[in-house]
């Protein structure tokens, strides 16, 4: 038998044997990314659970998600359990999967957070992004910022 196969026996025996009902627990979240300057390349997501890693390391994020972006403009859709996340979008133009930066430090390519931080010097907190999402918070908007 393959994952593919095996993976969905699992999650049911496991939603069984644990009571977990996965479909009632979860909601679904909506992340809208607006202010793009244009519709090159990708939009970027990552979601975090802790600050190990925010804003930008793909291996400590919960959940990784890569766009198109049409009319300036991305949308994410996904199912989570409810809880206090944080969210970062990077523009990735070029699709190299990094935020380029010049030789200062500064970033060439469009970023932003949840909450819609001000821009500073050096990226976003993970405290300060922090959404809690459950039933009555689900959909997120985000600014995107070009330095």
């Amino acid at each position: 038998m393959s994952f593919k196969t095996i993976f969905p026996i699992l999650f049911f025996l496991a939603s069984s044997v644990f009571g977990i009902d996965f479909q009632k627990d979860s909601v679904v979240v909506i992340v809208s990314v607006e202010g793009f300057e244009n519709d090159e390349g990708v939009c970027r997501l990552l979601l975090f659970e802790n600050e190990k890693g925010f804003p930008d390391s793909r291996e400590d994020a919960k959940l990784f998600f890569g766009g198109s972006i049409k009319n300036k403009k991305a949308e994410f859709s996904f199912k989570l359990f409810p809880g206090n996340y944080a969210i970062s979008v990077l523009h990735d133009e070029n699709m190299n999967g990094e935020m380029d930066k010049n030789w200062l430090g500064i970033p060439k390519e469009g970023f932003g957070a949840s909450n819609n931080l001000k821009i500073g010097f050096g990226p976003p907190g993970f405290r300060e992004a922090i959404v809690i999402l459950d039933e009555k918070n689900t959909r997120i908007k985000i600014k995107m910022n070009y330095m």
